[in-house]
């Protein structure tokens, strides 16, 4: 599923997807009291997200539990200012039409961005945002790496952390 299409299967999981409770069971067997908090936070549809992501690494033969722990954190950052629905379709209309113009605002963190800035604030700073609460709740530094640049494009990123591909082509494709 490409293009608008799946924009539109996003968008409705993400109004309509809840975690079942077997399956926030075992993400809380999997991570520590402090990192279960932590993602406790997240709104359903992320927590919904982070789990599908868990689970396809896993689906592909993934064990490594630093990337197995970070698929499951790496949108905690998005929990330090919740966006409504019309700032989660302004990020995706922001990003395909005027990406230059989105990626300058996000860069524009402060403590209350304007009401415009405010989502491509949350899309392009929740990455450090959540590396910093997962080191704070006693995250490995493996996992604080992958989740802050799991939205990298860095050559660097790619070099230092052998994980980091498999975890975005595993955000991006659920």
């Amino acid at each position: 599923m490409t293009g608008a299409r799946y924009r539109v299967w996003q968008f409705g999981r993400l109004l309509t997807a809840r975690l079942p409770a077997e399956a926030l069971a075992e993400v809380r067997r999997w991570l520590t009291p402090p990192l279960f908090e932590l993602f406790c936070r997240m709104t359903p549809g992320e927590q919904y997200h982070a789990y599908c992501v868990r689970q396809t690494l896993m689906k592909q033969g993934h064990a490594n539990r630093d990337l197995l722990t970070a698929a499951l954190l790496h949108d905690v950052g998005k929990s330090k200012m919740p966006l409504a629905v019309w700032e989660k379709v302004a990020i995706v209309l922001g990003f395909k039409f005027v990406p230059q113009l989105a990626e300058g605002w996000g860069k524009t963190e402060t403590v209350q961005p304007s009401w415009f800035a405010r989502p491509f604030v949350v899309a392009v700073q929740h990455p450090a945002w959540g590396a910093d609460m997962v080191q704070a709740a006693g995250g490995s530094p493996v996992a604080v790496a992958l989740i802050r640049h799991h939205q990298s494009k860095s050559e660097d990123a790619y070099a230092e952390l052998e994980w980091l591909p498999a975890l975005q082509v595993a955000d991006n494709s659920n």
